[in-house]
């Protein structure tokens, strides 16, 4: 594993396992009460890459566990219009496919949940982690796995469900899950693995399950906007049986406009030295530039510290045919007290990861 590699699943562990906090005022004296969630999968996958025509609709089968605590003080409630369920969940894939294998992952779990009635509520889920990979491709005995290259890669899961208590403390929910593993394109071959999944749930609380119903006040917000100035980095090889690996290098800057205790609009430009690109034109030989240049327009989720963001790229200046006139982005980012934050971002084209990037930018705050 490279270095640029172990540097990302660090980063990757080192977000997930911070405390997570919906707003950056809420109080530690606010009361987070405990939940205790056992769960099963059944999922089927489904391809998104047109290419991937070597693989049949399979049909994994799964459980996990989570640990979650839940904000259910009157004023979290009234600065996000919810209540949050945060944690960390395990979980274990068998994809009854040979071909893919098995999986174990470890994420974090976010979960808003808003009341229907006296007893049902609808929650929604999103979860961010690292999964851990049986069968990756392998050019000495393994080459026919074109789905993931890495014993490690991304798991990314949300959805949505209800749920409804059966007594004050167990509760059952049944929730419609998406979830899509992948290393960012980091490494060749990666077309990913993407399945929909039903998911039923049985929830305990050793304290009381019922939720308190709150009047919503009217109170004035105070938003804040935000310029970002930063540098980027990725590493990166060309195809399955390269070994050869190459930088891409990136500039940045970013404007994000907050519209609501959670919402921010942002938008943005970026600048892209890209080696594998280069290396690319040198082996088809074609005198073109690699430099990319994008304007970004998009949408973040502000929780306290972290920032999960969502933007749409069209490339102002792209000279080679090898790429999308428009591309994607969706990242993370952790801001510390000293202006500075850290993070990561993936870029992608339609379906297809073109790199995962590792960035550290200096921000101003008014």
């Amino acid at each position: 594993m490279s270095l640029t590699n172990s540097l990302k699943y660090c980063l990757y562990f080192f977000i997930l396992s911070r405390p997570f906090s919906v707003n950056a005022q809420t109080d530690n004296s606010q009361a987070k009460l405990p939940y205790f969630t056992a769960s099963l999968f059944s999922a089927s996958t489904f391809k998104i890459d047109k290419s991937a025509n070597d693989l049949n609709v399979s049909y994994p089968y799964g459980i996990e566990l989570q640990y979650t605590k839940q904000l259910r003080d009157e004023n979290s409630w009234q600065q996000n219009a919810c209540y949050f369920n945060s944690g960390m969940g395990i979980n274990y894939f068998n994809y009854n496919n040979a071909l893919l294998g098995q999986s174990m992952a470890i994420f974090y779990v976010f979960e808003p949940q808003v009341k229907l009635g006296e007893k049902l509520k609808m929650i929604g889920s999103a979860n961010l982690g690292l999964t851990f990979l049986s069968n990756p491709y392998n050019k000495n005995n393994n080459v026919t796995n074109s789905y993931y290259s890495l014993p490690i890669s991304a798991y990314l899961a949300f959805g949505a469900g209800l749920e409804y208590p059966l007594n004050t403390n167990f509760q059952l929910s049944l929730l419609a899950k998406f979830i899509h593993i992948s290393n960012g394109g980091t490494q060749e071959p990666n077309k990913g693995i993407n399945m929909a999944a039903l998911n039923a749930r049985l929830s305990y609380n050793p304290i009381d399950n019922r939720l308190e119903k709150f009047t919503r006040k009217p109170e004035k917000l105070i938003l804040k906007n935000r310029l970002d100035v930063g540098l980027y980095a990725s590493n990166k090889n060309i195809a399955a049986n390269d070994l050869t690996r190459y930088f891409i290098f990136g500039a940045m800057a970013n404007y994000s406009k907050q519209v609501s205790s959670i919402n921010a609009l942002t938008g943005g430009i970026e600048i892209i030295a890209d080696q594998v690109t280069q290396a690319r034109l040198q082996r088809d030989q074609l005198n073109k530039s690699s430099m990319r240049v994008g304007l970004l327009l998009g949408h973040e989720f502000l929780f306290g510290k972290f920032s999960v963001n969502q933007q749409i790229g069209c490339y102002l200046f792209n000279d080679t045919k090898y790429f999308n006139t428009l591309y994607q982005r969706i990242g993370v980012s952790y801001y510390t007290n000293a202006h500075l934050s850290i993070g990561f971002s993936v870029l992608a084209h339609t379906t297809a990861p073109n790199f995962t990037d590792l960035r550290l930018t200096y921000y101003i705050r008014k």
